[in-house]
């Protein structure tokens, strides 16, 4: 049902091309798929846009959701299809669901080369001639202007609507396809006639093989030159801007994006797909084992591996801009200055290993206010250089008044940090193993993972849920809990607003179970960003 919302804003540009549709004889019948429709699409486009219209891809939708968040997305769409019938005198489930094909908008630069304006051009594919006529034959009904008709290269252009509603129309390759300007649609027809299209264009692979691995996408975007893509957007802007040299070479780096959204058995899942030349920062996988350790009220994780040599990659690349440079020197000398430690050596230098932060409830102790409290667990690649670190710090702690305290939780030996005046814990830390720290900001949270009694985060059915229908082998990984966090905010935030959240907003938040995301690179060239919305399910 959400689809016909979506659409909407495509459906009014149709209206807009008026009666012409009475005049073809020769509409296409069946479905298009990306490639099809980016076979009228001129190959300059610098970004392309797909929007299903196929039942079977949004039809899981309808199994997800509370009976509450239905019913407001039900009266939401009756809502917009009713505004459309009273713009439009059509009503969108006869006269045009019917007969609306899978659509793609493309953008494309300005021929002439003098402007920076974008051009938009528009195929729709027409699943039902019959209906497509019928919808036509309407138009031609309650339009006041007469269409006009042009030929171009033996295929004709319907100009319908004046100035900045001006729309010209034509069937190019078995597709209706349209724009606000002639010359476009004219470059759609060249397309049709042998000039290259967007999805012939050499290197261009989006559109010739499943490369964003999303069965049946609702919705899709493509930069086929990504660099290129940027430019052109940032031109287009009321305020150009452009790009200094630095910034060109790591944006060239990537060849071209795509990414897109659709619907499966767990939920909304999104994918980002950028090919690469090979040169971008490549990180090991991670083994997640540290999730084990965190307890099942844990609402919140993020994980990964290799801070080190990120922080060693955005140094590099700090080099090639002196106002970065600038910003990187002055934060290393006023860490140095206030703790003493070096930010290379003492912090991130041992930090290649995995790390998995987590953020737990907390009732009591200095956090109690926020009702949470953090732990990252991490492995060094340097116990002596880390330890060194953790002791500079307790010895920097003393300078300020506070106090450190030494205990036992099972085999781990827990140093805690106290604030003076028994005002709790400020930070406590402790090795679980010969590689692995864990630091925690929160009364308790060390405790329950350094000797953790009952189920674990990953053993919860939302996670299992979320994180289970993710990829396995990822670099780095998010996961929230949506409900429990909602339900630990929930109150807080009806209290920043002054209000009770609002019913419809409410049930939409608490349709939703967990959010997971991963970062992927099944080869050198290629990098993928997944995130998957798992939703309850309609009962």
């Amino acid at each position: 049902m959400a689809k016909k919302g979506i659409v909407t804003a495509a459906l009014l540009l149709v209206v807009a091309a008026g009666a012409g549709f009475a005049g073809y004889k020769y509409l296409y019948s069946g479905q298009s798929n990306p490639g099809d429709l980016a076979a009228v699409i001129p190959a300059d486009a610098y970004m392309a846009a797909y929007i299903s219209n196929e039942p079977e891809a949004w039809a899981k939708l309808q199994k997800f959701g509370t009976p509450a968040a239905q019913r407001i997305i039900t009266a939401q769409i009756e809502e917009a299809e009713q505004k459309f019938l009273a713009q439009s005198k059509m009503d969108f489930n006869n006269d045009i669901q019917p007969w609306l094909g899978n659509t793609m908008v493309a953008i494309l630069p300005d021929a002439s080369g003098q402007s920076a304006k974008p051009h938009i051009l528009m195929a729709i594919g027409i699943k039902d001639k019959i209906k497509a006529l019928d919808f036509a034959n309407k138009l031609k009904a309650q339009s006041k202007q007469p269409t006009k008709k042009l030929d171009y290269k033996g295929i004709e252009i319907s100009d319908n609507g004046q100035g900045s509603n001006q729309i010209f129309s034509a069937i190019v390759n078995d597709r209706l396809v349209i724009a606000p300007e002639q010359h476009t649609l004219e470059l759609a027809i060249d397309t049709a006639k042998g000039q290259p299209s967007l999805a012939s264009k050499a290197g261009n692979d989006w559109f010739k093989a499943d490369t964003l691995q999303l069965k049946q996408p609702i919705m899709a975007f493509y930069l086929p030159d990504y660099l290129q893509g940027v430019q052109q957007l940032l031109k287009s802007g009321k305020q150009p801007v452009t790009l200094d040299p630095a910034t060109l070479t790591q944006l060239k780096k990537i060849q071209s994006l795509g990414g897109g959204i659709a619907i499966d058995d767990a939920g909304i899942r999104m994918k980002l797909v950028a090919k690469t030349d090979g040169t971008t920062l490549s990180l090991p996988t991670t083994s997640a084992k540290a999730i084990g350790s965190f307890p099942a009220e844990t609402f919140a994780l993020i994980g990964g591996t290799g801070l080190s040599q990120i922080w060693t990659e955005a140094n590099k690349i700090a080099q090639t801009q002196p106002g970065t440079q600038q910003i990187f020197t002055q934060m290393r000398q006023g860490f140095t200055q206030s703790t003493q430690l070096d930010l290379d050596k003492d912090v991130f230098g041992w930090m290649g290993g995995e790390y998995t932060l987590g953020m737990m409830p907390v009732s009591t102790g200095i956090t109690a206010g926020a009702g949470f409290g953090g732990a990252l667990t991490i492995d060094s690649t340097d116990r002596a250089v880390t330890d060194n670190t953790m002791t500079k710090l307790v010895n920097l702690a003393k300078g300020y008044g506070l106090s450190v305290e030494q205990r036992q939780v099972g085999s781990t030996q827990i140093s805690d940090i106290k604030v003076p005046a028994g005002q709790g814990t400020l930070l406590s830390y402790g090795w679980l193993s010969d590689k692995s720290l864990t630091v925690t900001v929160g009364d308790g949270l060390l405790d329950k993972i350094a000797n953790r009694s009952g189920e674990s985060i990953d053993r919860t059915p939302n996670f299992a849920a979320t994180m289970g229908a993710m990829p396995s082998q990822k670099q780095s990984y998010t996961y929230i809990d949506v409900e429990k966090v909602y339900s630990l905010f929930n109150g807080k935030m009806s209290g920043a607003m002054g209000k009770a959240i609002p019913a419809d907003v409410n049930a939409i938040i608490t349709s939703v179970q967990g959010l997971g995301m991963s970062s992927t690179q099944p080869d050198k060239s290629t990098n993928q960003v997944e995130a998957l919305l798992t939703l309850k399910p309609n009962k």
